[in-house]
Order: C-alpha cells, then sequence, then structure tokens
C-alpha cells in the first residue's frame, strides 16, 4: 500500500556531520490515509529537527479537489515544515511505474545548510509565451511558426521576447547565490523565463522541475500549485545549498524515421534547410518510407545535436511545405552546423533498471501507452505528467552566458516516454 525509504550519509563516522533525506509514497485510495500513511513514515524515520524542514508534495489528480485543497495545510501542520508541490498524472513507484497516489519528499538541512521555498508569478513580471486555452484548436508555437518563416532578414528570433521579470525575494536575499546547489521546483508550462533568470542567478545550481497537471475539470484551477496559499500557475519551488546533483535525461521509445542531417539554414527555432534540401519536404520523403510501419503515435520529434555531441529532442510542431520549413517545440534557437534527425514513437518495451539505493528523484512525459522511469531505486520520489520537465545541468563557473542556443542554460521537454533523474546522496 505504501513505501518507506531513508537515507542518512555520515561522512568520515561523525554523526554530527550528516544529510537528510526521507521520500514516502502511499497508494491508498483515500488522500487523507494516504497522507497519513506518508507523514508516520517521515516522523518514524526523522532524526532531528530544524526550522528549516522543507517536504514536497505530488498528488495525482485522482483524488477529490476538496482533498487535495487540504493536503498542504495537513502535511504543514503535522510535520512542522514547508510545503511545495502540484498535482500530477500519476506518481511514481519503486518499480518505475507510474501509478495513483501520494509521493514526498522531505528534507531536514545541516545547520550549515539552508532549504529557501519561493514562488514566481505573473506578478513578478512573467510573460506567458506558451499559453494555450483548454479546449481550443490554436496552436500558439505552430502560428509563430506560420509568420516566422516569412522573414528574411534581421538578427531578432521569434523565440527570443524581453523580459522584466524579477525573482522574489526569498531568492535575491540569498547572500552567496553560489551556495544553492539545487533547485526543485513544480510549475505550469511556462517556465521559460523563470529558467533564463534561475541560470543567470544560480549558475552553479542544478534545476530541475515538473510541469502539473491541467486541473480546470477538478477543481477550476489551470494548474494546482502546492504551497502556503494554492496558486493556479506560476512556479513553486525550493533553492537548496546541499550537495552537488547531476540530472540525468532518457528518451526512452523514440525510434529514427531519417538521417542524421545537417542544418544549413534555421531561424529562431525554425529549420528551413538542411544539407539536401529544404526540411519540410525531407521529412515529408522520409516519412513515406514509414507507410505501413505499426505506431504507437503519429507525433514527430527532433534530435538535434551540436558539435560538440549534445543533444536534445523537441516535438514537430509545425510544417510549410510551401516555404519547406519545420518547427520544433522550443523557445530556444537553433543554428546552422547543428545536426537533426527525425524520429517518432516505437512499439517497444522499455523495463526499469535498479541503479542505486540512494533516494532519487524521476520526473517523467506520461503517454498514452504509459510511463516507466528507466532508473529506478527502493527510495523514489516522483510523478509524471503530459505538461514534462524542466532541468539544468550546473555550470562551473559564477556567470553564465547566455546566447539563446537550445544548449545553452536550462532545456523544458515534454517528449512522451522521456525522463529526468536525479540522485540525492
Amino acid at each position: 500500500m505504501f513505501t518507506i525509504s531513508r537515507r542518512i550519509s555520515v561522512l568520515a563516522g561523525h554523526l554530527s556531520r550528516r544529510r537528510l533525506w526521507i521520500t514516502a509514497s502511499s497508494t491508498d485510495p483515500s488522500l487523507s490515509a494516504a497522507t497519513t500513511q506518508c507523514i508516520n513514515t517521515i516522523r518514524t524515520t526523522l532524526s532531528r529537527t530544524s526550522t528549516s524542514n522543507t517536504c514536497f508534495v505530488l498528488v495525482s489528480q485522482t483524488y477529490s479537489a476538496a482533498d487535495i485543497e487540504n493536503i498542504s495545510d495537513t502535511v504543514t501542520r503535522q510535520l512542522d515544515c514547508r510545503v511545495c508541490g502540484t498535482v500530477v498524472d500519476h506518481i511514481i513507484s519503486s518499480s518505475g511505474s507510474n501509478v495513483a497516489g501520494v509521493s514526498m519528499l522531505f528534507h531536514s538541512p545541516e545547520p550549515n545548510e539552508s532549504s529557501v521555498p519561493f514562488y514566481v508569478g505573473d506578478e513578478h513580471g512573467r510573460q506567458r509565451l506558451r499559453e494555450v486555452a483548454v479546449g481550443r484548436w490554436h496552436n500558439h508555437v505552430t502560428d509563430r511558426f506560420k509568420q516566422h518563416t516569412q522573414w528574411t532578414h534581421g538578427p531578432i528570433s521569434a523565440t527570443r521576447a524581453s523580459s522584466h521579470i524579477q525573482l522574489p525575494q526569498e531568492l535575491t536575499s540569498i547572500a552567496d547565490p553560489s551556495s544553492v546547489s539545487l533547485i526543485l521546483f513544480a510549475s505550469d508550462k511556462e517556465t521559460r523565463q523563470v529558467l533564463d533568470i534561475l541560470d543567470s542567478q544560480f549558475p552553479r545550481a542544478a534545476k530541475l522541475g515538473i510541469v502539473g497537471s491541467q486541473t480546470p475539470f477538478l477543481n477550476g484551477r489551470d494548474y494546482t500549485l502546492l504551497g502556503p496559499n494554492i496558486h493556479t500557475n506560476g512556479v513553486v519551488g525550493v533553492a537548496f545549498s546541499t550537495h552537488t546533483c547531476v540530472p540525468r535525461v532518457a528518451h526512452t521509445g523514440l525510434e529514427a524515421v531519417s538521417n542524421v542531417l545537417r542544418i544549413e539554414r534555421c531561424k529562431g527555432n525554425v529549420v528551413l534547410e538542411l544539407e539536401q534540401g529544404d526540411a519540410a519536404h525531407l521529412l515529408i520523403a522520409a516519412l513515406r518510407k514509414q507507410r505501413g510501419t505499426e505506431r504507437v503515435d503519429s507525433r514527430l520529434f527532433a534530435r538535434v545535436t551540436s558539435a560538440q555531441g549534445e543533444s536534445r529532442v523537441f516535438q514537430v510542431t509545425g510544417g510549410n511545405p510551401a516555404k519547406g520549413g519545420i518547427a520544433l517545440d522550443t523557445l530556444r534557437d537553433l543554428s546552422p552546423g547543428q545536426n537533426i534527425q527525425f524520429m517518432m514513437q516505437s512499439v517497444s518495451e522499455h523495463s526499469a533498471i535498479s541503479t542505486s539505493h540512494n533516494p532519487r528523484v524521476c520526473f517523467g512525459v506520461s503517454s498514452d501507452h504509459g510511463f516507466t522511469c528507466p532508473e529506478v531505486t527502493t527510495q523514489m520520489f516522483g510523478g509524471a505528467t503530459e505538461g514534462g520537465f524542466s532541468y539544468g545541468m550546473p555550470q562551473p563557473h559564477e556567470t553564465q552566458t547566455d546566447c539563446g542556443s537550445v544548449f545553452t542554460g536550462s532545456t523544458e521537454c515534454a517528449v512522451p516516454g522521456s525522463s529526468v533523474t536525479l540522485d540525492l546522496d
């Protein structure tokens, strides 16, 4: 019914120097019972108290709106901690599969460590670059593509927007931004500008976030982001000064439908010309060769690879055969000389592999045929949604130059079956 996990790191045999992360999950069909089970697990495992305790909570949308509205207050009151989190499609079990339930990650910092909860919303100057109204057939990314392919000159990309976003006082008051090593958050799908400013302010921190499930038919909210207050949009999270963490990304279940081709000409997020001709006609030719092949999903994806071997995967969101261009689902810029390969989902099965006994965070992208976290442990915390996740790698320098490329800064991912994992030592 529920799982418990505990990790205490002791350095050089000194009990005074230890970090404590506790993960707890429950699949009880009653949210009240599931919450109680997780709280009891944390209480039993917790060996000390701190004024900076935090608890990250993921709850599946299978529970009632009234019960979900109360979970933050219940956890805060009974565990004497700060809470943030969101509603998800499913939580991730210790077997790696997605199930209905509650998943919690509790952190009790050392005296010289800190954990700072925060919220960033529209009131902080955030713009909604991806907003699509629920129930409409309007695709903002595709519409941007149609306008974009008419441009032939001009240095400014359609994917870049001026930003006047301001970080909240909780984050700007951190005396030493380089001490922040992990930022864990939950959000709506408008994360791009928040990621950019977090990358600029905290370049040495790994970033890991999950896009919450949309909940208008559950409780009338666009999203349900948990904290001291429940927010319908924005980003809620915690900035930790703890050990160094490095996220790992996996894109499972994708199969190439084209050769690897060099990008010759592009603009923003639009591929205009490849080494063998215009992008749209080359993709159409590749798809014709796939006729009769069984697919679990008709959507198209593209793996973009840099000259240094880094790769990112994006959904193809539009194409214009008349102009030869193809738009990718990113608010960052492509560059000539990068390689691209078009892909589709296959029907192959993927099983989870146990690789560690450490507490592990896993965020994934739901798909029609389910989701399995590729790397599991008995101490799992995580969830999956159709909206996907965001991630950013810690940088070695205090300042990070952002040229707007798809390979600089943090990345958003909504490719079905993809996952990001991070070990907590």
